[in-house]
């Protein structure tokens, strides 16, 4: 044997003896989910015990029990919230006087509708619809009550020292099937009904001041409209101008009366047969005062109405 077939083979022993080194494993997507499947189980979990078994209703009476302390009452008889933001809520009562007798609170028979559950857990925005039945309200005089009540709102909280806080936002309502009643002790000397069709209410409020954007009354007796605003507080004090449109329905109704003579002679009824209302003092005790018609009579009365 040759030198070079001795280096050739000692070349080719060398080689062979040099082990190929394993290739790298790849990466694939399946790899990767499997590695990380218990940490996405764990959060799904977790997900569907948040939505499906949290205590909404908990939640729910807790902002109640913060509207209380921020100094609004509101006492409701049943609670009921879904993970996908319907409510109803039944037996509402908003007492709107420091008194414990029965008049001066709104209520509502039962009220339901749709929230957004994220805004309001989150952010103190409530974007909602709400329809609410029977809602009535009484004071003094006056009695409203509404069959049928929708609410549109969109409006947030902000805190404004201490726990207090404050309203921003809008909300509108529409209503039908409107009735106010108010016991007229002076002139006609009788109770008054004044049925309205159809009630439209657009809202905008800033730092707790409801301004009145748009507020239209239809009703077959009288027609209404309504401007001004409400500074909400412990008071809620009022600044609420109305007019109202008597239809010839109305004096045809009361015609024994001669009401058109009597608002006259009052000095209430303007020349177009229209009659305007300035609603000032608080939601507690509001003071309705006429606007007197110029040049009016100076032994018309002149006593402002306090419901």
């Amino acid at each position: 044997m040759t030198k070079n077939d001795l280096e050739e083979n000692f070349s080719e022993e060398g080689s062979s003896a040099t082990p190929t080194p394993p290739a790298a494993p790849q990466r694939t997507l399946l790899g990767t989910l499997k590695k990380f499947s218990p940490w996405g189980a764990g959060l799904l979990a977790f997900l569907i015990g948040i939505i499906f078994f949290a205590p909404l209703e908990s939640y729910a009476y807790l902002a109640l029990r913060q509207l209380q302390g921020d100094g609004t009452r509101i006492e409701v008889n049943d609670l009921s919230l879904s993970t996908l933001g319907r409510f109803k809520v039944q037996g509402i009562k908003i007492p709107l006087t420091a008194t414990n007798s029965n008049e001066g609170v709104l209520k509502i028979a039962e009220a339901k509708g749709k929230i957004s559950l994220w805004n309001a857990l989150l952010g103190d925005k409530y974007d909602s619809h709400t329809e609410a039945v029977i809602f009535s309200f009484h004071k003094g005089d006056f009695t409203l009550k509404i069959d049928s009540l929708e609410i549109d709102s969109d409006i947030s909280l902000a805190k404004s020292g201490g726990t207090n806080k404050t309203i921003s936002g809008t909300f509108g309502f529409t209503a039908e099937s409107a009735q106010l009643v108010y016991k007229e002790k002076k002139f006609l000397k009788e109770e008054i009904v004044i049925p309205f069709l159809k009630v439209n209410l657009k809202c905008r409020a800033q730092q707790n001041n409801i301004a009145i954007e748009t507020g239209d009354a239809v009703g077959r007796l009288v027609n209404a409209q309504i401007r001004g605003s409400i500074q909400m507080g412990p008071t809620a004090n009022l600044n609420i101008d109305i007019t109202l449109r008597p239809t010839n329905e109305f004096f045809e109704k009361y015609q024994d009366k001669d009401p058109r003579t009597l608002l006259k002679f009052a000095g209430i009824l303007q020349d177009d047969d229209r009659i305007e209302l300035n609603i000032r003092g608080s939601m507690a005790a509001p003071v309705v005062t006429p606007v007197k018609v110029q040049g009016a009579s100076p032994f018309a009365p002149s006593a402002p109405a306090t419901p």
